[in-house]
């Protein structure tokens, strides 16, 4: 299956490729899920990072409800994500209509080379391809490099729609593992077609 890609040429790395994924990436995706992670894994707590990060890892579960993406360097698979032209399917309190994005991972080898902005803009292009309004998502509230980021590409926070994910992953014992939200509402004028061929789910 041929898909056309995004491309972005951050300075001091090759260029960043991002392409729609097939059921052979999967492999590759989970071992850069596991590595971009694994830092989170004392501070998360070990029942509720093993709930978590078997979520991130369900990629077949995602695959259903949207295209999953890519990021290459040099021809590897570095960074991944899925995209959720429904938010409201994660059942995390989305309103309806809304798009989103999960599972966002770069590998630490490859941070700080502009994988996770490729990737955050490729999801938003699916975003307008499928016409939604607002583009959102969540980032737990511990990934401060990540939420810089977001900060930094005009992403703004939506308290309403925090949450602590321990209930979702059918935790009871523990600090809560709070999940922060964050939105970009889109203009009518900067709706546009993606430079991704759009997938849908039942393919």
């Amino acid at each position: 299956m041929s898909v056309s890609t995004y491309v972005e040429e951050p300075a001091g790395c090759g260029a960043v490729t991002v392409r729609l994924a097939t059921r052979d990436d999967h492999a590759a995706m989970r071992a850069v899920i596991t590595a971009a992670y694994a830092q989170y894994e004392m501070a998360v707590g070990p029942e509720a990072f093993d709930r978590y990060l078997a979520d991130l890892l369900d990629l077949d579960l995602h695959a259903s409800h949207g295209p999953l993406v890519v990021a290459e360097v040099d021809g590897v698979v570095r960074g991944s994500a899925a995209f959720y032209p429904e938010s409201a399917a994660q059942g995390l309190g989305w309103p309806a209509g809304w798009s989103g994005g999960r599972a966002l991972a770069v590998h630490p080898d490859a941070r700080g080379h502009g994988v996770a902005r490729a990737l955050v803009a490729a999801c938003e292009e699916l975003a307008h391809e499928y016409g939604a309004p607002v583009f959102a998502f969540h980032t737990l509230e511990l990934m401060t490099d990540a939420i810089r980021l977001y900060e930094r590409l005009g992403f703004v926070r939506a308290p309403a729609y925090d949450r602590d994910l321990l209930p979702h992953f059918g935790v009871t014992a523990g600090p809560p593992l709070r999940a922060i939200a964050y939105q970009r509402t889109f203009a009518a004028t900067e709706r546009r077609p993606s430079g991704l061929q759009l997938l849908r789910p039942d393919h």
